[in-house]
């Protein structure tokens, strides 16, 4: 997992507002803008060859990763401003210790024909 340090990002002011420069990496495919409920889960999942990045509007989550070629496992708690990338082949679980609102961006476009989502972590056990 790549966690993204927003503390030396670019901030334009003038008399209209800000324009805050959140990441500049990747070639992302897809945005999605999720809300979940405090004491759900998503994920429990990885992904064979989809990078996601998740940047945290509002709210608390816990991010459990399990590196499915390494076999390190590490927890990581986010808040408001946060940002991380989960790589392919990290199985990872987010728990929402708050209500959240977040926006997700994939490295590919999700095709239900041929979803990049694995659930069995048995072959790298």
């Amino acid at each position: 997992m790549e966690i993204i340090e927003l503390k030396s990002r670019t901030v334009i002011s003038d008399s209209r507002g800000e324009l805050e420069e959140i990441v500049k990496a990747h070639s992302w495919k897809q945005m999605n803008r999720v809300r979940t409920n405090q004491g759900c889960m998503r994920g429990n999942h990885y992904h064979k060859s989809l990078s996601e990045l998740h940047y945290i509007l509002d709210g608390e989550l816990k991010v459990r990763i399990k590196d499915l070629r390494t076999k390190e496992e590490s927890e990581y708690q986010f808040g408001k401003g946060s940002c991380f990338i989960v790589e392919p082949y990290e199985f990872h679980t987010v728990e929402h210790l708050t209500d959240a609102d977040y926006i997700v961006l994939f490295s590919e476009e999700f095709n239900p024909q041929n979803p990049d989502i694995h659930k069995d972590i048995q072959t790298y056990a």
